[in-house]
């Protein structure tokens, strides 16, 4: 259960943070979010597909780092066994809060991360209280991030506006296992895409969106190597 608090000097003045090579928080997930200035990179080792939320029916976008439930292929005690990382990963333990109404955005804490104690990794402020300058990088990247999943969301608006999502059943058999179907995705209609009129088509180019398509297209073929993973893990 996160316990998620504003960071301050008072309330964490000796508070570290551990190293996360392992980016240990992913241990039981099969996906992890993107956004989309992440797409090129990540589709050389992931699929990129959609998922919708059930309660609020947003859509998001999320790279596969397994095949069921619970499984992550990338995971490993010691370090991540990939090339790419996708960036949300890296922000751990530390959120963005901004209170409605309110512009002013709050550097935030899981405070129920194993990654949190007081003895070992890279402490928050100095001696005098300071905030330390790798923190300060740590809520820019996370405002950023912020930023870009916004970027995110107009683009997956782009793509429904044009009916160019559908969902996607996988149903896979892997040796040794019993036929499985992993459900609640949603990919890129490569047909409908490849239909769309000269001027659809001419939109999405002068929004810049092609190559975000085109690498959530190519990425389809990184099943396969999650194929693989699984069945040498």
């Amino acid at each position: 259960m996160a316990s998620i608090k504003a960071i301050n000097s008072s309330a964490h003045g000796r508070v570290k943070i551990k190293s996360n090579p392992s980016f240990i928080q992913s241990k039981n997930k099969h996906f992890a979010p993107v956004v989309v200035q992440e797409f090129i990179g990540a589709s050389k080792e992931f699929p990129i597909v959609f998922i919708k939320d059930a309660e609020t029916g947003r859509f998001n976008a999320v790279v596969l780092l397994g095949l069921k439930p619970q499984e992550n292929l990338f995971f490993d005690e010691k370090s991540w066994r990939g090339n790419y990382v996708p960036q949300a990963l890296t922000l751990y333990p530390f959120v963005i809060h901004q209170a409605e109404g309110n512009d002013k955005a709050l550097l935030c804490v899981d405070e129920d991360s194993p990654l949190v104690n007081e003895t070992a990794g890279e402490a928050f402020f100095d001696e005098k209280g300071v905030q330390k300058s790798w923190l300060t990088a740590k809520g820019e990247a996370i405002v950023n991030y912020v930023d870009n999943t916004s970027i995110t969301q107009n683009f997956i608006k782009l793509l429904l506006s044009k009916e160019l999502l559908m969902p996607q059943t996988l149903s896979l058999n892997l040796a040794g296992q019993d036929e499985y179907t992993l459900d609640g995705l949603y990919v890129i209609n490569e047909q409908k895409f490849n239909t769309l009129s000269d001027g659809e088509f001419a939109e999405l180019r002068k929004t810049n969106a092609l190559p975000a398509i085109y690498a959530v297209l190519m990425s389809m073929q990184c099943i396969n190597q999650l194929i693989q993973r699984q069945s040498t893990k």
